[in-house]
């Protein structure tokens, strides 16, 4: 977490008590020391200015633990806890989940991992961080933790540990593919692999099936102001969608324009209801009335479509739409394509502005090791396979590693203030 973001949290929720690794320690002392706020820092290890959290625990006595007793709820609708949007594309916004949601979340089997050995590499401020946590706690699994994500190493804990489930999130998994260590290591003990965060792209998905025959590879789609999954892929369900609705759930698909609900393969705005919807942004009324209307459908920013089967595809967001001399480019769309060159390992593509075209398409690349990829390669690949609009005419920047957001997602926020740079007056 940047110094920016982190004096963004401590203005708007006031913590009383912050609990955190070493890693952004010193950060947070800085940015309390900016904004003259005191609240009590605890450590997951030893720090000066802090509290060791192995203190917290050793500073009680057996009696205490045993006579301890949780508080009493009025409303079980009360806000319980506030997790943050993941900060793709500006400053999080504080989403707040009710003590209902939280047992829902604990109830609910759409993700079911009892009696699975599993591994899952995901922030605690992101939902599906808390979301299983909550459910292996109360489906009691075994989880194997580990503090970041690598490859290599995300093939050797499965080897060692006999892993069963893995959840990464969808810029990790395609990492996990293109670096190729699924197919020098025996995973003969994993079976399902469950992926989230962003678009998991068909060719990927179909990729990782082939690499790993054994393991079902799945997609979820949610968001944190859902409070956890409303679609769910099984494996009976086609390669690129994001499953059907989950139970007590509802999804449509809306006009952006004018808010029509449009009908199968139609494209358009996911709008979502479900008992676990948040109960609004914190502190911030404005965002919660544009986000939930009048009939309490939550709209989630995302373009995709719902097929005859009751499939949803998620296309791309939004606010990501890049506009050319009027026409509307998806980037995603490009991405699918430059993913196919060989050596791409890592791909996101941004609008620059334009003082005539509105934008020109930028594409920020990483390259898989041992491959060279030249810029006219990309341009190229683009400019022979899709419309004239969807061309690369403000070229491609090759980038040694992306900017992740504190959730592993690619930072749209950190690429559109860099390829706002690139811009031409």
């Amino acid at each position: 977490m940047d110094l920016n973001t982190t004096h963004h949290v401590l203005e708007l929720t006031m913590p009383k008590v912050i609990f955190c690794t070493k890693k952004p320690v010193d950060i947070i002392l800085r940015a309390m020391k900016d904004k003259n706020c005191s609240p009590i820092v605890v450590v997951y290890g030893d720090h000066p200015g802090t509290i060791p959290f192995s203190d917290v625990l050793s500073g009680y006595s057996a009696a205490q633990v045993a006579n301890f007793r949780y508080h009493e709820l009025d409303d079980i609708k009360k806000t319980s806890c506030i997790l943050h949007s993941s900060g793709t594309t500006g400053m999080p916004k504080g989403v707040e989940l009710s003590n209902y949601c939280l047992l829902i979340m604990a109830e609910d089997d759409s993700v079911n991992i009892a009696n699975l050995i599993a591994l899952w590499f995901s922030s605690l401020y992101w939902i599906s961080g808390v979301m299983l946590n909550i459910k292996s706690i109360a489906q009691g699994v075994e989880v194997i933790i580990y503090p970041h994500f690598d490859e290599e190493m995300t093939c050797r804990l499965i080897e060692k540990y006999k892993v069963a489930w893995l959840f990464m999130g969808t810029s990790m998994t395609n990492r996990f593919l293109k670096a190729g260590f699924a197919e020098k290591y025996p995973l003969s003990s994993l079976k399902i692999i469950l992926c989230g965060g962003a678009i998991l792209k068909a060719k990927a998905q179909e990729e990782l099936k082939r690499v790993l025959p054994q393991v079902q590879v799945l997609q979820a789609y949610g968001m944190t102001e859902s409070g956890g999954v409303i679609t769910m892929q099984f494996p009976s369900h086609k390669t690129g969608s994001c499953g059907t609705v989950v139970p007590n759930g509802e999804i449509k698909i809306i006009d952006p324009d004018n808010g029509k609900t449009l009908g199968p393969n139609q494209t358009g705005e996911v709008c979502l209801k479900i008992a676990t919807i948040m109960n609004g942004y914190y502190r911030n009324l404005e965002a919660t009335k544009n986000a939930i209307d009048e009939d309490g459908w939550m709209h989630s920013g995302d373009i995709g479509y719902i097929d005859a089967d009751g499939e949803l595809y998620i296309l791309d967001r939004l606010k990501d739409l890049i506009k050319y001399r009027g026409f509307q480019i998806s980037p995603a769309e490009v991405e699918v394509l430059l993913h196919s060159h060989p050596g791409v390992l890592e791909v996101a593509v941004m609008g620059v502005p334009h003082p005539t075209d509105d934008e020109h398409p930028v594409a920020y690349v990483t390259v898989k090791p041992g491959f060279t990829v030249t810029e006219k390669e990309l341009v190229d690949l683009v400019a022979n396979n899709m419309m004239d609009a969807f061309r690369l005419r403000a070229g491609v920047v090759f980038l040694d590693a992306f900017p992740y957001t504190g959730s592993g997602k690619i930072s749209k926020k950190e690429l559109k203030a860099m390829a706002k740079k690139l811009a031409v007056e």
